[in-house]
């Protein structure tokens, strides 16, 4: 890493509004109840309206709809509603980008944040703190888009030939997306634990110890990007293979049909976000 690069982009990056900032430590705070929350949350319509979104959304709506913080609450519970405020505060505070579709970005976030939910809880960790990890992974790609428009859009030409990104980035820029991904989360007051995660999402293997969250985020993006090449019957002895690679022991009973009924919702989460 290009230590000197990385940090002059400290000023760079965004900060979050501070009523974002006080509904975070709000929904963090485990003694915070949800009557606080909810009326944090009536102060701010746009990010109220986004946690609606995903409350209604196919991966946490029932047949009725809901049309209140309060009624999310009941039918979300708090620790997803939590999840949820975080990652609509997430897209709110990161700037539109020329050259990304958003949509799509986040849809793929939201892919990836999904199955790292699922795969923690079987690991036994946190499953809200693997998906917020989730939609944080990526959020330095929209970063370096907008601080580097020229070389971000010479590095996805490139990623779109077949070159690796995180190569690609680290030879035009001296660091990479999970760098400044993971200075921005830690600038935001996110765990270390999360922070590592994003740092090495690329070779989780390399982290010392062993960061189980980098290694969620490097078998979800897998298998977001090859779900679809992999034949029904073959799934199983593939994600054998990918949580190898990541090291990531987790059980597969059942883990290849349950990803495949969580197919599609991560996208289409992203898709109402964006």
């Amino acid at each position: 890493m290009n230590s000197a690069a990385l940090l002059s982009k400290v000023d760079e990056l965004p900060r979050l509004p501070k009523a974002i900032a006080e509904l975070l430590d709000a929904v963090n705070n485990e003694d915070t109840s949800i009557k606080e929350v909810c009326e944090k949350l009536s102060h701010d319509p746009v990010l109220s309206a986004r946690v609606l979104r995903l409350a209604n959304s196919a991966r946490f709506g029932s047949s009725r709809e809901v049309g209140s913080i309060d009624d999310a609450v009941v039918r979300l519970g708090m620790q997803t509603l939590r999840t949820l405020v975080i990652a609509s505060a997430v897209v709110g505070a990161v700037p539109k980008v020329e050259g990304i579709d958003l949509g799509d970005f986040w849809g793929n976030t939201f892919e990836v944040a999904t199955i790292c939910q699922e795969l923690a809880k079987r690991l036994g960790t946190l499953p809200e703190e693997a998906f917020t990890c989730g939609i944080l992974h990526s959020i330095g790609e929209l970063l370096i888009a907008s601080g580097e428009p020229e070389k971000s859009a010479a590095i996805r030409a490139a990623v779109a030939e077949g070159a690796d990104r995180h190569l690609m980035e680290k030879e035009m820029l001296g660091y990479d997306s999970a760098d400044i991904g993971a200075m921005l989360a830690q600038n935001w007051k996110f765990t270390p634990a999360l922070v590592k995660g994003i740092r090495f999402q690329d070779a989780p293997k390399t982290c010392e110890p062993y960061s189980k969250l980098a290694g969620m985020i490097a078998m979800s993006k897998r298998v977001v990007s090859d779900w679809e090449k992999i034949g029904d019957d073959e799934r199983t002895s593939w994600l054998a293979q990918v949580s190898e690679m990541a090291g990531v022991k987790v059980d597969l009973g059942g883990l290849a049909e349950k990803l495949g009924k969580l197919h599609g919702q991560g996208m289409e989460m992203g898709k109402q976000l964006a």
